[in-house]
């Protein structure tokens, strides 16, 4: 009888590594006695593991596993005394216990029997992307009393779990400050996840913040994990927070408050460990003046916010910024770059900079690319467009010709009116073609939609 009863366990095993081979499931079953019933193939090779926890009862989960996977649910259903108490929500965990392996996304679930009465846990897994996992050294470049200010908080920041807001204008370094906060916390060792919400249509926004469950919606044949629980043990950067529904905020505050959502299409309330940093580049006074965000959303992220200030008014970061970026194109070209001269790094620090940081960077780059590497800089060695742009003000990526008539005092106009002239420069540049203009401007089509429905410009403007 026992070998009919173990010959039936390994047949259905079998079974089931199957079908979980066939739909590409990494997943494994503890019972309620703490024993490892079933591990799918691809879990067994994600875990590392070499042996058959099938044989007999199966291995104990401790035992098998080492606590490697363990979330929530695992540590009170093993402190409960034999008495399983574990909440009946799934829950999350990313888990990366070997320097060369990539972190993997675990999702716990209570399953119960006909009875109600929970007869084990499942766990199911999924490996991060590099490109969701974010794992990238921060190089936040500055110099100057403002500077020294900001380093001497962020020890103390990174230590809190409460939500941030960074406030700072386009290329201004908000997601390298967020990526050194990040580092600097406890929280180092988990994922560091980025939202930009401004690339993503407002439809699909709660979808690839929250998720969905699988038969949700037409078309949803899987299940998908939001940012949220992806950042599980880390930080999920949201930048560009102005650009979130207000139908979402309400979800977004609760999540906040409580640590806790639901995905779509389900009922069940899953709570997370992830730490919160938003980013906007809009004043905070004119987001809450025009309703576009909720105050008591705004006030919790606000509960600790830092100011980056433009690359205009902290021309002293310039010359660093520089020699920052000619190291880092040194390592990628393997190539030594020829010097500034100083006479350019002087009309540099003269220089607007609508684009801040980042135009700097596009900047130096493209110079780089066309010097001469036996001679120092000059502004004469510069490629024509990055001259024009130092001549004229012109912001960085313009392909077009400007209008004789159009003129940029940028030092006297303020960023408002800077961006919509250049936003309508750049609609009669391509004929009022949203996808010509957007590429002028070096933005997303998504993103010149909502500033011309903030600026209040139309797309058929008049040559």
């Amino acid at each position: 009888m026992t070998n009919k009863r173990s010959l039936r366990k390994r047949q259905e095993s079998a079974v089931a590594d199957a079908l979980a081979d066939s739909i590409g499931v990494s997943a494994l079953f503890i019972g309620s006695d703490y024993r490892v019933k079933w591990i799918s193939p691809e879990a067994r090779r994600i875990l590392g593991l070499n042996v058959d926890p099938q044989a007999g009862d199966g291995a104990f989960c401790h035992d098998l596993l080492g606590g490697r996977v363990c979330t929530s649910e695992c540590r009170v259903s093993a402190s409960s005394s034999g008495q399983d108490q574990s909440s009946p929500h799934p829950s999350f965990s990313a888990c990366c216990f070997t320097p060369n392996h990539p972190p993997f996304l675990v999702r716990t679930e209570v399953m119960k029997g006909s009875g109600k009465q929970p007869i084990g846990l499942l766990k199911s897994f999924r490996v991060i992307p590099p490109e969701e996992s974010g794992k990238q050294q921060s190089s936040f470049v500055a110099n100057g009393a403002w500077a020294e200010e900001l380093r001497s908080l962020i020890p103390r920041i990174a230590r809190s779990d409460l939500p941030i807001l960074l406030i700072g204008e386009t290329g201004t370094g908000k997601e390298c400050l967020a990526r050194m906060i990040h580092e600097e916390s406890d929280r180092s060792s988990g994922p560091f996840v980025i939202l930009d919400l401004s690339l993503i249509p407002e439809t699909l926004i709660e979808d690839t913040l929250f998720g969905h469950t699988r038969g949700s919606f037409t078309g949803a044949t899987h299940e998908q994990i939001g940012k949220l629980p992806l950042a599980e043990g880390g930080t999920l950067f949201l930048d560009e927070i102005q650009n979130i529904p207000h139908t979402l905020q309400t979800k977004l505050l609760r999540f906040l408050e409580t640590g806790t959502f639901e995905q779509i299409g389900s009922r069940q309330t899953v709570q997370v460990n992830t730490r919160v940093i938003a980013a906007t580049n809009e004043p905070p006074e004119e987001l809450l003046r025009e309703r576009r965000i909720r105050p008591d959303l705004f006030y919790r992220l606000n509960g600790l916010s830092l100011e980056i200030p433009p690359l205009r008014d902290r021309q002293e970061d310039i010359p660093v910024l520089i020699e920052h970026f000619r190291s880092e194109w040194s390592k990628r070209s393997g190539r030594i770059p020829p010097p500034f001269s100083q006479e350019l790094v002087h009309q540099l620090t003269t220089y607007f900079f609508p684009g801040n940081i980042r135009e700097l960077k596009h900047m130096v780059e493209a110079a780089l690319a066309l010097a001469d590497p036996d001679s120092s800089l000059q502004f004469d060695h510069l490629p024509s467009a990055i001259k024009k742009q130092l001549r004229t003000g012109a912001p960085t990526g313009w392909t077009g010709s400007l209008n004789q008539d159009t003129t940029y005092n940028l030092k006297e106009r303020t960023v408002f009116e800077f961006e919509r002239q250049r936003i309508a420069e750049a609609l009669r540049q391509s004929g009022g073609r949203i996808i010509e203009a957007s590429k002028l401007l070096g933005i997303s089509r998504v993103t010149l939609w909502r500033k011309m429905k903030r600026l209040e410009l139309p797309h058929d403007l008049p040559s």
